[in-house]
Protein backbone atom coordinates (compact mmCIF):
# COMPACT_ATOMS: atom_id res chain seq x y z
CA UNK A 1 0.00 0.00 0.00
CA UNK A 2 2.90 2.43 0.82
CA UNK A 3 5.53 3.55 -1.53
CA UNK A 4 8.40 2.26 -0.88
CA UNK A 5 11.30 5.17 -1.58
CA UNK A 6 8.45 7.39 0.68
CA UNK A 7 8.33 4.57 3.49
CA UNK A 8 11.75 4.59 3.73
CA UNK A 9 12.03 8.01 4.31
CA UNK A 10 9.87 8.42 6.67
CA UNK A 11 11.41 5.56 8.68
CA UNK A 12 14.80 7.57 7.76
CA UNK A 13 12.94 11.05 9.49
CA UNK A 14 12.33 9.64 12.81
CA UNK A 15 15.80 7.64 13.31
CA UNK A 16 18.12 10.72 12.15
CA UNK A 17 15.67 13.07 14.16
CA UNK A 18 16.33 10.76 17.39
CA UNK A 19 20.27 10.81 16.64
CA UNK A 20 19.78 14.62 16.54
CA UNK A 21 18.62 14.85 19.93
CA UNK A 22 20.96 12.15 21.31
CA UNK A 23 23.69 13.58 20.47
CA UNK A 24 22.76 16.99 21.45
CA UNK A 25 20.95 16.49 24.99
CA UNK A 26 22.76 13.04 26.04
CA UNK A 27 26.15 13.00 24.50
CA UNK A 28 26.26 16.53 24.75
CA UNK A 29 28.21 17.22 21.21
CA UNK A 30 28.34 20.33 19.11
CA UNK A 31 26.66 21.42 16.08
CA UNK A 32 26.23 19.81 13.48
CA UNK A 33 24.42 16.32 14.98
CA UNK A 34 23.80 15.65 11.20
CA UNK A 35 25.18 15.69 7.79
CA UNK A 36 21.64 16.28 6.65
CA UNK A 37 21.25 19.97 5.63
CA UNK A 38 17.45 20.17 5.27
CA UNK A 39 17.79 18.81 9.38
CA UNK A 40 20.71 21.73 9.59
CA UNK A 41 18.85 24.34 9.17
CA UNK A 42 14.88 23.67 9.45
CA UNK A 43 13.40 23.62 12.75
CA UNK A 44 11.40 20.31 13.22
CA UNK A 45 9.38 18.89 16.26
CA UNK A 46 11.19 16.33 18.17
CA UNK A 47 9.84 12.12 17.36
CA UNK A 48 8.48 12.03 20.95
CA UNK A 49 6.08 14.68 21.43
CA UNK A 50 7.41 14.48 25.32
CA UNK A 51 10.15 15.60 24.49
CA UNK A 52 9.42 18.90 22.97
CA UNK A 53 10.22 21.88 25.22
CA UNK A 54 6.70 23.14 26.04
CA UNK A 55 5.23 19.62 26.56
CA UNK A 56 8.72 19.37 28.89
CA UNK A 57 8.09 22.30 31.03
CA UNK A 58 4.24 21.26 31.64
CA UNK A 59 4.90 17.60 31.92
CA UNK A 60 7.40 18.58 35.28
CA UNK A 61 5.40 21.26 36.45
CA UNK A 62 1.49 20.55 35.75
CA UNK A 63 1.07 16.98 34.01
CA UNK A 64 3.30 15.17 36.38
CA UNK A 65 2.41 16.30 40.04
CA UNK A 66 -1.20 15.95 39.00
CA UNK A 67 -1.81 13.27 37.23
CA UNK A 68 -3.51 11.26 39.55
CA UNK A 69 -5.72 14.08 40.88
CA UNK A 70 -8.72 15.18 39.09
CA UNK A 71 -7.59 18.36 38.93
CA UNK A 72 -5.26 17.83 36.58
CA UNK A 73 -8.19 17.66 33.99
CA UNK A 74 -8.80 21.66 33.74
CA UNK A 75 -5.15 22.08 34.44
CA UNK A 76 -4.66 20.72 31.05
CA UNK A 77 -7.37 22.41 29.29
CA UNK A 78 -5.76 25.53 30.54
CA UNK A 79 -2.46 25.16 29.83
CA UNK A 80 -3.23 24.01 26.43
CA UNK A 81 -5.67 26.72 25.45
CA UNK A 82 -2.04 28.86 26.15
CA UNK A 83 0.81 26.74 25.21
CA UNK A 84 3.64 29.12 25.95
CA UNK A 85 6.17 28.27 29.44
CA UNK A 86 5.65 31.70 29.93
CA UNK A 87 1.83 32.19 30.63
CA UNK A 88 2.30 28.43 32.35
CA UNK A 89 4.51 30.10 34.82
CA UNK A 90 2.03 32.94 35.42
CA UNK A 91 -0.89 30.52 35.76
CA UNK A 92 1.60 28.30 38.07
CA UNK A 93 2.34 31.47 40.29
CA UNK A 94 -1.27 32.38 40.69
CA UNK A 95 -2.17 28.94 41.11
CA UNK A 96 -4.29 29.29 37.99
CA UNK A 97 -4.74 26.06 37.21
CA UNK A 98 -6.28 24.62 40.15
CA UNK A 99 -8.38 27.79 41.05
CA UNK A 100 -8.93 29.95 38.17
CA UNK A 101 -9.61 33.53 38.07
CA UNK A 102 -10.27 35.06 35.16
CA UNK A 103 -9.83 38.94 36.41
CA UNK A 104 -6.07 37.48 37.62
CA UNK A 105 -5.69 35.96 34.67
CA UNK A 106 -6.18 38.67 32.67
CA UNK A 107 -4.10 41.30 34.78
CA UNK A 108 -1.27 38.91 34.84
CA UNK A 109 -0.64 37.16 31.68
CA UNK A 110 -1.42 40.98 29.73
CA UNK A 111 1.83 42.14 31.57
CA UNK A 112 3.86 39.32 29.38
CA UNK A 113 4.51 40.11 25.90
CA UNK A 114 3.25 36.81 24.88
CA UNK A 115 0.25 35.39 25.92
CA UNK A 116 -0.05 31.96 23.31
CA UNK A 117 2.43 29.92 21.59
CA UNK A 118 3.28 30.82 17.86
CA UNK A 119 3.53 26.88 17.28
CA UNK A 120 -0.05 26.89 15.82
CA UNK A 121 -3.24 28.45 15.54
CA UNK A 122 -5.39 28.88 18.42
CA UNK A 123 -9.04 30.35 17.70
CA UNK A 124 -11.43 32.24 20.23
CA UNK A 125 -14.69 34.16 19.92
CA UNK A 126 -14.69 37.32 17.56
CA UNK A 127 -14.59 40.70 18.76
CA UNK A 128 -12.20 40.08 21.53
CA UNK A 129 -8.64 40.51 22.11
CA UNK A 130 -6.86 36.94 22.27
CA UNK A 131 -5.88 37.04 25.89
CA UNK A 132 -10.22 37.66 26.53
CA UNK A 133 -11.22 34.84 24.23
CA UNK A 134 -9.80 32.89 25.65
CA UNK A 135 -10.56 33.50 29.12
CA UNK A 136 -14.21 32.92 27.72
CA UNK A 137 -13.14 29.95 26.48
CA UNK A 138 -12.06 28.56 29.94
CA UNK A 139 -14.31 30.71 32.16
CA UNK A 140 -17.55 28.56 30.06
CA UNK A 141 -15.84 25.18 30.87
CA UNK A 142 -14.27 26.25 34.44
CA UNK A 143 -17.76 26.85 35.71
CA UNK A 144 -19.16 23.91 34.54
CA UNK A 145 -16.19 21.69 35.56
CA UNK A 146 -18.75 19.33 37.99
CA UNK A 147 -20.78 18.36 35.54
CA UNK A 148 -18.07 18.65 32.94
CA UNK A 149 -15.92 15.94 34.69
CA UNK A 150 -18.85 13.80 35.80
CA UNK A 151 -19.08 13.24 31.52
CA UNK A 152 -15.63 12.51 31.69
CA UNK A 153 -15.46 9.58 33.96
CA UNK A 154 -17.89 8.02 31.60
CA UNK A 155 -15.56 8.41 28.86
CA UNK A 156 -11.97 7.00 30.53
CA UNK A 157 -11.46 3.95 28.69
CA UNK A 158 -11.24 5.64 24.96
CA UNK A 159 -8.95 8.74 23.84
CA UNK A 160 -11.48 8.89 20.79
CA UNK A 161 -14.30 9.05 22.83
CA UNK A 162 -13.05 11.40 25.37
CA UNK A 163 -11.65 13.38 21.80
CA UNK A 164 -15.16 13.23 20.24
CA UNK A 165 -16.83 15.38 23.68
CA UNK A 166 -14.27 18.18 24.14
CA UNK A 167 -14.67 18.54 20.33
CA UNK A 168 -18.15 19.77 21.84
CA UNK A 169 -16.93 22.95 23.71
CA UNK A 170 -16.55 26.00 21.82
CA UNK A 171 -13.32 26.61 19.75
CA UNK A 172 -12.13 23.37 21.05
CA UNK A 173 -10.78 22.56 17.23
CA UNK A 174 -9.96 18.86 16.61
CA UNK A 175 -6.24 19.60 16.83
CA UNK A 176 -6.48 20.96 20.54
CA UNK A 177 -8.71 18.73 21.53
CA UNK A 178 -5.83 16.25 20.75
CA UNK A 179 -3.62 17.58 22.41
CA UNK A 180 -5.44 17.43 25.58
CA UNK A 181 -6.38 13.78 24.77
CA UNK A 182 -2.94 12.89 24.50
CA UNK A 183 -1.59 14.30 27.91
CA UNK A 184 -4.42 12.66 29.89
CA UNK A 185 -3.29 9.13 28.28
CA UNK A 186 -0.65 9.92 31.02
CA UNK A 187 -3.02 10.69 34.31
CA UNK A 188 -5.88 8.93 35.71
CA UNK A 189 -8.20 9.56 33.02
CA UNK A 190 -6.82 8.06 30.26
CA UNK A 191 -3.77 6.22 31.33
CA UNK A 192 -6.07 2.78 30.76
CA UNK A 193 -7.76 3.77 27.60
CA UNK A 194 -8.10 0.56 25.46
CA UNK A 195 -7.39 2.56 22.18
CA UNK A 196 -4.07 4.24 23.12
CA UNK A 197 -2.60 2.20 20.54
CA UNK A 198 -5.13 1.97 17.95
CA UNK A 199 -6.54 5.55 17.52
CA UNK A 200 -5.38 9.10 16.65
CA UNK A 201 -6.48 11.85 15.45
CA UNK A 202 -4.97 12.59 11.64
CA UNK A 203 -4.49 15.97 11.39
CA UNK A 204 -3.54 17.78 8.07
CA UNK A 205 -0.68 17.36 8.46
CA UNK A 206 -0.83 13.80 9.02
CA UNK A 207 -3.04 13.36 5.92
CA UNK A 208 -0.86 15.15 3.72
CA UNK A 209 2.29 12.50 4.82
CA UNK A 210 0.02 9.88 4.60
CA UNK A 211 -0.88 11.07 0.81
CA UNK A 212 2.58 11.04 0.17
CA UNK A 213 3.14 7.68 1.41
CA UNK A 214 0.50 5.94 -0.65
CA UNK A 215 0.84 8.51 -3.89
CA UNK A 216 -2.57 9.92 -3.42
CA UNK A 217 -3.01 14.01 -4.22
CA UNK A 218 -1.00 15.88 -1.57
CA UNK A 219 -4.38 18.15 -1.09
CA UNK A 220 -6.58 14.83 -0.73
CA UNK A 221 -8.14 14.88 2.61
CA UNK A 222 -11.84 12.84 2.74
CA UNK A 223 -13.24 12.10 5.54
CA UNK A 224 -14.35 8.83 4.85
CA UNK A 225 -10.87 7.63 4.00
CA UNK A 226 -9.79 5.03 6.67
CA UNK A 227 -6.81 7.44 8.50
CA UNK A 228 -6.77 5.87 11.18
CA UNK A 229 -6.72 1.87 9.59
CA UNK A 230 -3.52 3.98 7.74
CA UNK A 231 -2.19 5.01 10.63
CA UNK A 232 -2.11 1.78 12.43
CA UNK A 233 -0.81 -0.21 9.43
CA UNK A 234 1.72 2.26 9.57
CA UNK A 235 2.58 1.38 13.42
CA UNK A 236 2.78 -2.01 12.79
CA UNK A 237 5.88 -1.65 9.88
CA UNK A 238 7.43 1.09 12.06
CA UNK A 239 7.52 -1.66 14.89
CA UNK A 240 9.49 -4.00 12.60
CA UNK A 241 11.62 -1.03 11.47
CA UNK A 242 12.52 1.11 13.83
CA UNK A 243 15.63 0.53 15.55
CA UNK A 244 15.24 -0.86 19.29
CA UNK A 245 16.65 2.26 20.84
CA UNK A 246 13.30 4.25 19.55
CA UNK A 247 11.39 1.26 20.09
CA UNK A 248 12.37 0.12 23.77
CA UNK A 249 12.97 3.42 24.81
CA UNK A 250 13.39 4.27 28.34
CA UNK A 251 12.54 7.67 28.31
CA UNK A 252 9.14 7.26 26.34
CA UNK A 253 7.05 4.54 24.74
CA UNK A 254 6.80 4.88 20.75
CA UNK A 255 2.94 4.84 20.33
CA UNK A 256 0.58 5.41 17.61
CA UNK A 257 0.82 9.59 18.45
CA UNK A 258 4.47 9.80 17.09
CA UNK A 259 3.19 8.02 14.34
CA UNK A 260 0.59 10.78 13.62
CA UNK A 261 3.46 13.49 14.48
CA UNK A 262 5.87 12.05 12.67
CA UNK A 263 3.36 11.93 9.38
CA UNK A 264 3.67 15.49 9.75
CA UNK A 265 7.05 16.34 10.31
CA UNK A 266 7.74 13.89 7.31
CA UNK A 267 5.51 15.84 5.27
CA UNK A 268 7.33 19.33 5.76
CA UNK A 269 10.51 17.24 5.57
CA UNK A 270 9.70 15.98 2.15
CA UNK A 271 8.05 19.30 0.92
CA UNK A 272 11.77 20.95 1.55
CA UNK A 273 13.85 18.03 -0.20
CA UNK A 274 10.91 18.21 -3.27
CA UNK A 275 11.70 22.16 -3.65
CA UNK A 276 7.46 22.41 -3.31
CA UNK A 277 8.03 24.72 -0.40
CA UNK A 278 9.73 26.22 2.64
CA UNK A 279 8.81 26.21 6.42
CA UNK A 280 9.11 29.57 7.77
CA UNK A 281 10.90 27.94 10.99
CA UNK A 282 14.43 28.10 10.98
CA UNK A 283 16.36 26.22 13.71
CA UNK A 284 18.67 28.66 15.70
CA UNK A 285 20.81 26.74 17.91
CA UNK A 286 20.59 27.68 21.40
CA UNK A 287 22.67 26.15 23.99
CA UNK A 288 20.40 27.15 26.73
CA UNK A 289 17.73 24.86 25.55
Amino acid sequence: MFIEEELDRYIYWIEERERIRTKKEEEGLDPPWTDDKILQEYKFCQVFRDDDRTSRWFIEHMRDPLRMSPEVFMATVIFRWFNLIQTGETILKYDLHTDWDPTIADVQIRKQNQWITGAYVIKSPDGLDKLQGIIRCINYMWYRKDEILEEVYNRMDSMQKMWEYLRGFPFQGPFMAYEIVTDLSFTMFLKDATDRLTWANAGPGAMRGLNRLTGRPLDFKKKSNDWVGEMNELYEICKLRLSPSILKSNRHAFELREIEGGLCEFDKYSRILKGEGRTRSKYVHNKSV
